[in-house]
């Protein structure tokens, strides 16, 4: 179950170690953020197709970035 504190690793317990848990955590909570498209400007769903590899559902352009993120900055 999801708590608070812990969030969707929860289900984890105390599996795997506080450190790959956050980076769980850190890698679905971008996964799921909302992109603009740099193609046409449209700010919906850009899903993520594979590794660094981005779709827009709009304008259907592929768009390489980052391994769970779209832009490879910081």
């Amino acid at each position: 179950m999801a708590t608070k504190k812990v969030k969707e690793t929860g289900k984890y317990g105390v599996r795997g170690g506080r450190g790959i848990r956050q980076k769980y955590l850190l890698a679905t909570k971008t996964d799921k953020s909302s992109y603009v498209c740099p193609n046409c400007g449209y700010k919906g769903r850009i899903s993520k197709r594979d590794s660094a590899i981005f779709t827009c559902s709009k304008c259907k352009t592929e768009i390489a970035g980052a391994a769970y993120k779209l832009s490879s900055k910081n």
